[in-house]
């Protein structure tokens, strides 16, 4: 390198030659400044941003099983410490069964519905209920229920013969006239004179059977069929 540094003097350059060479060489110079050479360190790759994701309702750790909530008087009752008498009531399809407990504690309460998710409370009176609702009929309906027609010409579902006029609960009042001129005698004589239903799908065929005659349905087929 140092004799390179002697031998310059003696070389006899052209100042015209070497007028490119240097402004080639302030050129570089200047744009390795601008560029801030030599770099300090690479730059790590970034990973590419994560495509967006939609937010997520955090969800219970047990899968979402719990009692449901209770009303304000039984909210109440379960934050205090006195005893109250509680009822368990289980409301069916057709019927409804009580059970008396006794008076309870709110922390034995609390404990039934961690225990019987179906349950909800409420307060009447100053009496609990603890109420299950349950898709079937109950014991007492499967004996006894018969599906008929009342006075008023509704769809009624009577602990007994229709005659004895024990009224369960009322559905839908009926197109006589269109039932009359699209089924036969004998189906008309059946549901006047009784219908007995043993189980769950017995109800829901007799439901489901008599529907088109309800009032206001049947009137709509009639009025499209003319």
């Amino acid at each position: 390198m140092l004799k390179l540094f002697r031998l310059w003097p003696k070389r006899n350059w052209n100042p015209l030659r070497r007028l490119p060479l240097r402004l080639a060489c302030a050129a570089t110079g200047a744009a390795l400044l601008l560029a801030g050479y030599p770099p300090a360190s690479a730059a790590a790759p970034q990973p590419a941003a994560a495509a967006a994701q939609p937010a997520r309702t955090a969800e219970p750790a047990d899968g979402g099983a719990g009692a449901m909530e209770p009303d304000q008087g039984a909210a109440a009752f379960l934050r205090g410490r006195e005893a109250a008498p509680v009822v368990l009531r289980k409301v069916y399809l057709c019927g409804v069964e009580t059970q008396p407990l006794g008076r309870l504690e709110a922390e034995e309460v609390h404990r039934l519905l961690l225990e019987q998710p179906r349950l909800t409370a409420t307060v009447d009176s100053g009496e609990v209920l603890l109420t299950e609702w349950i898709d079937d009929l109950s014991d007492a309906c499967r004996r006894s229920a018969t599906f008929g027609v009342d006075a008023d010409g509704s769809l009624t579902l009577f602990e007994g013969p229709p005659e004895e006029e024990k009224v369960i609960k009322t559905f839908y009042q009926l197109d006589l006239q269109h039932m009359e001129s699209s089924l036969p005698k004998e189906e008309l004589d059946r549901l006047f004179g009784g219908i007995r239903v043993e189980d769950k799908d017995e109800y829901n065929s007799v439901l489901s059977s008599y529907g088109d005659f309800a009032v206001g349905v049947s009137q709509g087929a009639m009025h499209q069929t003319y």
